[in-house]
């Protein structure tokens, strides 16, 4: 008998939101940013939940998400707190290497702003690319010392590109290392971050 043992879990989506809305979206959101900062970097700001309530637009998102985030959980998790932030980049700006297993259990990203997708395309082969902007998903040893090293025949690399597009999806184990090449464009770039604590109910 083989065993696959201990895969990383990530969910790549289209969502389908409308152009209109994630327009609205992001405006509004730039503005709470311009409201929230406290310095010049990214993750200096105010604590603050978007998804307190207080914006339709946040909860229409939310549940959109949740219910691709339960498909990633499957029938033996449950969603059980989420704590949402956007992050707003300027041109030249990056993301560098990190996780986030101390804020919560699985991050989704979703991307309001960024080229469109093409719906007679496969989604796989348009956001599955190394580009400016790229966002990552690393294997959670991946600044170990054995990074450099053989790469099994049945291992995959330790590195998965997504270049954002409007309307993408992303969710995965936050114990995943991740990042974000420079971004480079006229109109700064946003993120919509949740972070999801679940439990497992059982199996």
């Amino acid at each position: 008998m083989i065993l696959d043992l201990f895969p990383l879990k990530t969910g790549v989506w289209s969502l389908g939101m409308d152009a209109v809305f994630d327009q609205g979206l992001y405006e509004e959101l730039f503005q709470l940013n311009a409201r929230m900062q406290t310095g010049d970097q990214i993750w200096e700001r105010k604590d603050h939940n978007i998804f307190d309530g207080h914006s339709p637009r946040c909860q229409t998102l939310q549940a959109a998400v949740l219910s691709k985030v339960q498909e990633l959980l499957g029938p033996n998790g449950r969603v059980v707190h989420v704590q949402g932030r956007e992050v707003v980049r300027a041109s030249g700006v990056e993301i560098m290497p990190h996780n986030d297993e101390d804020e919560c259990d699985v991050q989704a990203v979703y991307f309001p702003f960024g080229p469109e997708l093409d719906d007679d395309l496969r989604l796989m082969p348009q956001v599955n690319q190394f580009a400016p902007n790229g966002f990552a998903i690393c294997n959670p040893a991946w600044r170990s010392s054995g990074f450099a090293g053989l790469l099994m025949p049945w291992e995959s690399p330790s590195k998965f590109w997504i270049k954002p597009h409007r309307g993408l999806l992303i969710a995965f184990d936050a114990r995943a290392i991740h990042f974000q090449k420079p971004y480079f464009g006229e109109q700064p770039f946003m993120n919509i971050l949740f972070n999801i604590k679940v439990e497992r109910i059982h199996g």
